[in-house]
This record gives structure tokens, C-alpha cells and sequence, in this order.
């Protein structure tokens, strides 16, 4: 659960958490998919190291789905079968990019049929892949905007508020355990103890 800060907004009193996805590591391996652990080099290069066999590697990959696999390179450029989904849906993206997407044509298919398009894509070298969106501009006419994340809100929230929910049922059990004790009378030593 996220740290809750307080906040005024004139009148009203609120507090707010930082929205941050769980993103999956992966391990480094070697190109058979055994696992490596990175050494860092102090005065030297660095390296990876098989700490089973002792071997050294210059070079690794990472352990996705059981098979070693090389990241991304450049940036996507081209996708075959985008998705079209109704309007609205990218709200639930925890936007990490966004960039302005100039293709008059494009905004004029998803605006007219309130639609957005959804695709898989990467931005840079490594082993960050996106959920990124094109949707057609509100403020900018003719212009998309495309906004890429790889978390979310809904899984994010959920996990919160769940948190959240548990947190005040316990308040409210121990709040009615109290009720219960202040309901009971107090043990007195003359009734434990005949003298």
C-alpha cells in the first residue's frame, strides 16, 4: 500500500497516493537460458558471471517465458494489425510517454466512430514494451495524441482500494471487539479469590 499525503483545496480536505504498476523484472541469462548475475566493474568493465559454472559473459540476454531473448532496438516503426477499441478505454493507461500524432486522415476515422486504436510497441533500445494508444485530440483538432504505459489504473486502484477496504473492516471488527469488552464486566480479584 502507498504512502497517503494530506491536502487542502480551499475548502475541501483530501489526500492523495502515487498510482505506480508492478513491472516485471527480468532475469539476465546466457544464450542456452541459464541465469546470470551482473558484477559490476570497479576499474575494470564490468560483466556477467554463471555462478554455477564460473563462466564469464560480455554479453546477456533475459529469461522471458523461459527462453533467452535479445531487447528491442530503435523504435517501432511499423504494426501490422493495430486494434480498434471504443472511445474512452486508453483512460485506464498510467501514461509513462506521450508524444502528438499527425495523420489527418487517422483522427478523422477515430473521431468520427469515437473509437481508439491500441498496439504493442517500444520506444528505445532494452526490454520496455507498451500498451500505447492513439486517440484523437479534444484540444488539438485534426492531431492524435498517442500515450504509451505498461500499467493499468484499474489493477493499480483495485490493489488500493482492496487495501483500503480490508484496512477499515479491521477498524470496524476491533471498533465492535472494544464495544464487546466495554459490554463485559471488569474481572474484580474478591470474585477470583475467596478470602
Amino acid at each position: 500500500m502507498g504512502v497517503w499525503y494530506n491536502i487542502d483545496l480551499g475548502n475541501y480536505k483530501g489526500k492523495y497516493t502515487a498510482l505506480t504498476p508492478q513491472i516485471e523484472e527480468y532475469k539476465s541469462c546466457d544464450s542456452d537460458g541459464n541465469i546470470l548475475k551482473r558484477v559490476s566493474g570497479k576499474f575494470e568493465k564490468g560483466h556477467f558471471l554463471n555462478e554455477e559454472t564460473g563462466e564469464t559473459h560480455d554479453k546477456a540476454f533475459k529469461l522471458i517465458n523461459g527462453k533467452a531473448s535479445e531487447g528491442f532496438k530503435g523504435r517501432v516503426k511499423e504494426v501490422e494489425n493495430p486494434v480498434l477499441v471504443e472511445g474512452g478505454e486508453s483512460e485506464d493507461i498510467l501514461t509513462e510517454k506521450e508524444f502528438l500524432f499527425d495523420c489527418p486522415k487517422l483522427y478523422k476515422h477515430l473521431n468520427d466512430g469515437n473509437k481508439e486504436m491500441v498496439f504493442g510497441g517500444w520506444f528505445g533500445n532494452g526490454f520496455k514494451a507498451y500498451k500505447v494508444y492513439v486517440i484523437p485530440s479534444k484540444l488539438y483538432k485534426g492531431f492524435c495524441i498517442m500515450k504509451a504505459g505498461r500499467g493499468q489504473k484499474s489493477q493499480i486502484i483495485k490493489g488500493i482500494v482492496g487495501d483500503l477496504t480490508e484496512m477499515n473492516d479491521l477498524k470496524e471488527k476491533l471498533a465492535s471487539v472494544e464495544l464487546t469488552i466495554q459490554k463485559v464486566n471488569k474481572a474484580k480479584v474478591e470474585d477470583l479469590l475467596t478470602i
